[in-house]
């Protein structure tokens, strides 16, 4: 008796249908027609013997635990890449709030105070070039970590209050950290399902992380304790994010860079037929039915070379690829770079950061200069970055119904206007509710940028495309706050609101060169 209790007997192979398959995993297709049922299997009334009634119930149970399993697994990875963009945003705005009381224990300048930003946008270069690579030689279920684990060590070596000179070679430290964290959570949440969604709730926890730290850094900072002693705080906080990071990813996780796949149909006698999903139409299929003979042995490719991008793979199914397609070798970084989305998109998303960071950063000092605000001036910088958060939820769905590329000149300019108001009228409590008015309708605009990108670039290149993207535009956050600082240097805070009106513009000058991506059919 075979294994599978069928006395030897064969029966018609139901078709199969499997999603995104490696190929060395997918069973040859039968060169012989199956023979017909004989007679002795015919007495159970469902034509199958009960021990493959048991065993039919065996598989089943495997397969609902493994689909089980795989939920909670990626629960588990969408809510350490959440706590990842938690802690983002808590470095991010941490610095804001700390710059007055760092001016007063340095005896600093606004201009050298300024210089972290430098040495974290250092940290954020040198992560936009190397992340393409490390990404593919180790995997981003090791670049996140080694990224939590270096900010987490940033932040130690800030709490003793070292020479200032000590604290921008830091910042590069945790800067690098921080963006390669960044990049790997925007590649991973990208490439789920509903991913525009996701999205704008992955950088609503930037928000978050934000909107919390102005809160705790002015109340710790005002208590008397040395402003540095707040980095305690911060290291323990990217420690169990490090610690959630290796739990969710656990150093194994790579990026499938193959072609989507809809799916592959296996029927006895023919050879498995590979859809894939917004490509392949009834007429390719056939076309590439016609024009594809099967080889002897079947390719294996080990995996992890196929989903680290190091193998230029369209098909999963190689034992069927067609004998006149070439395999393409070429440096992935370059190709990136060689697309007009990924190119304006991060252009884009540099210009985006560097506003929403410089205004998160510099208001409080701006409406304590120039609009005579108080100690809880500190607490507008909150506002701020609640509506960053709120934007980030709540727009989804305006988003999606009117397009994501109308949507954000629609938010960028509103934005505009209301800097206008900031500028010009001297009211602290008005000045107080546009800023966080301004949070709500910028909020959108990275989620949705990382969205568009994902939608008219290859999947082959989404890895090295949204990891440059997300690294690049943290350049942004160091760059254009040290120049808002060296303008209120020498001329006042109010500098700005005019920065912040230019920023927007140009904005939507690059946006306009992002490609749109291809509209759903209804």
């Amino acid at each position: 008796m075979d294994s599978d209790g069928s006395n030897g007997l064969a029966h018609p192979a139901p078709v199969k249908h499997a999603r995104g398959r490696d190929a060395s995993s997918l069973p040859s297709p039968p060169l012989t027609p199956p023979p017909t049922l004989r007679p002795a299997t015919m007495h159970h009334p469902l034509g199958r013997s009960a021990s493959q009634g048991s065993a039919a119930n065996r598989d089943e149970a495997r397969i609902a635990h493994a689909v089980k399993s795989a939920k909670w697994d990626m629960r588990i990875k969408e809510l350490s890449c959440h706590i990842s963009l938690v802690i983002a945003g808590w470095g991010d705005a941490s610095a804001g709030p700390l710059i007055p009381y760092m001016q007063a224990h340095y005896k600093i300048s606004y201009t050298v105070v300024s210089m972290l930003f430098v040495g974290q946008a250092a940290g954020f270069f040198v992560a936009a070039l190397a992340n393409s690579w490390v990404t593919h030689r180790f995997g981003l279920g090791k670049v996140i970590v080694i990224g939590a684990a270096l900010q987490a060590f940033a932040y130690a070596l800030l709490i003793p209050a070292f020479p200032f000179p000590a604290f921008p070679v830091i910042y590069a430290i945790g800067g690098f950290g921080m963006a390669l964290q960044d990049a790997q959570a925007n590649v991973y949440i990208a490439g789920q399902p509903n991913a525009e969604v996701k999205l704008g709730y992955l950088h609503a926890s930037y928000g978050l992380g934000a909107a919390v730290v102005p809160l705790a850094a002015t109340a710790f900072a005002s208590s008397g304790i040395l402003f540095a002693r707040f980095y305690s705080i911060s290291c323990g906080l990217a420690l169990v994010n490090t610690a959630l990071l290796l739990y969710g990813f656990k150093f194994s996780y790579v990026v499938d860079v193959s072609e989507p796949v809809s799916e592959t149909i296996e029927a006895p006698g023919v050879p498995p037929i590979t859809v894939l999903e917004g490509e392949r139409t009834g007429d390719s299929i056939e076309m590439d039915q016609r024009n594809t003979e099967p080889t002897t042995p079947t390719e294996k490719w080990d995996r992890s070379e196929l989903e680290a991008g190091r193998i230029d793979s369209e098909v999963l199914d190689t034992r069927f690829s067609p004998a006149s397609r070439p395999v393409k070798k070429s440096n992935i970084m370059v190709d990136a770079l060689k697309t007009r989305a990924t190119v304006f998109a991060s252009l884009f998303v540099l210009l985006y950061v560097g506003s929403e960071v410089s205004m998160g950063g510099w208001i409080v000092t701006f409406l304590l200069d120039n609009r005579n605000g108080g100690a809880d001036a500190g607490y507008v910088a909150t506002g701020f970055w609640f509506g960053l958060m709120v934007g980030r939820i709540i727009a989804n769905p305006l988003t999606i119904r009117i397009g994501e590329k109308r949507a954000l000149y629609c938010y960028l300019t509103i934005a505009l206007a209301l800097e206008f108001a900031i500028w010009f009228a001297d009211s602290l409590v008005g000045n107080a509710v546009v800023v966080a008015l301004i949070g709500v309708l910028i909020g959108p605009c990275y989620p949705v940028a990382i969205s568009v990108l994902t939608k008219v670039i290859p999947r082959r290149l989404h890895a090295t495309s949204i990891g440059f993207c997300a690294s690049f535009g943290q350049i942004g956050a160091a760059v254009f706050p040290f120049a808002v600082g060296a303008l209120a240097q020498q001329f006042s805070p109010a500098a700005l609101q005019p920065v912040m009106i230019v920023l927007f513009a140009i904005q939507m000058a690059l946006w306009f060169l992002v490609p749109a991506p291809p509209q759903k059919k209804d």
